[in-house]
């Protein structure tokens, strides 16, 4: 276990604590989303400040190349179980493609590094769409405090369902590049 390791996991449980507060302002405790919204900065800082640490103690794992994103998709299903509350339909649909997306890409995450001790780290579309789609849900978050108009609320969905395609061919890509390369073997 390292540093980054520890980093990335924290980054689970405090999901914990998110889920509470998003219930108290479900309940009509409306003032409690600052407190949403600064555990979410927390958690988008986490994600940084984990791959940092690996790269700096030179402590990068193929434990932490698969928790990473892994912590990253588990905090973003629970702000997006949130906005299919308010929203209903678009978050449906982005929780669904997403939720199909991941399993496939840890399925086959799980499946080499077991079978070929080969850990992928997550591409850099995916940490883009990672951070604009973290932003695009504190938008919506925040739409009625903030008075955010509609016109930017829906760009920046647009722009995080333009990334997570993007960084789907790439991940795509990716593995079957080196699924070709193995059976070149």
């Amino acid at each position: 276990m390292t540093l980054a390791n520890a980093i990335s996991i924290s980054r689970i449980f405090l999901t914990i604590p998110l889920v509470l507060i998003f219930e108290d302002i479900a309940h009509g405790m409306e003032s409690k989303l600052w407190q949403a919204l600064s555990l979410i900065i927390i958690i988008v800082l986490t994600d940084f400040l984990d791959g940092y640490v690996a790269r700096k103690a030179e402590e990068i794992t193929n434990f932490g190349k698969l928790i990473d994103p892994v912590a990253d998709k588990v905090c973003m299903m629970v702000v997006l179980i949130y906005l299919i509350i308010i929203y209903n339909l678009p978050f449906l649909l982005f929780f669904l493609i997403l939720a199909i997306r991941d399993i496939f890409l840890i399925i086959i995450g799980v499946y080499l590094m077991f079978s070929q001790e080969e850990v992928f780290q997550s591409n850099k579309s995916g940490k883009w769409f990672i951070g604009i789609s973290a932003l695009m849900m504190v938008l919506f978050l925040l739409k009625d405090p903030l008075n955010i108009p509609n016109l930017i609320l829906w760009s920046s969905y647009l722009i995080s369902t333009l990334l997570f395609t993007f960084s789907t061919f790439e991940y795509i890509r990716r593995y079957l590049r080196y699924f070709k390369e193995l059976e070149a073997r």
